[in-house]
């Protein structure tokens, strides 16, 4: 996921849909490492997301956000 700041910010808010876990044992608990419209600076950041069943069996995904600094042109 590719994100540019506004001119002059050295930090760029970046949206995404959440995923969701199910699991045919029960409930599932989805932790993350970042949440939507958080604001990340320039460069690479992960974003992490667990899902955990009850039974403590649990699972991760991820992604890249890439915020890249806008650049004045004279």
């Amino acid at each position: 996921m590719n994100q540019v700041t506004d001119p002059g910010s050295s930090t760029a808010s970046v949206s995404w849909t959440e995923p969701t876990a199910s699991d045919n044992s029960g409930p599932v608990t989805l932790t993350s490492s970042h949440d939507p419209d958080d604001s990340f600076p320039i460069g690479d950041t992960q974003v992490t997301y667990t899902a955990v069943d009850a039974y403590g069996n649990e699972v991760t995904g991820s992604f890249t956000v890439a915020v890249e600094g806008m650049q004045f042109l004279l």
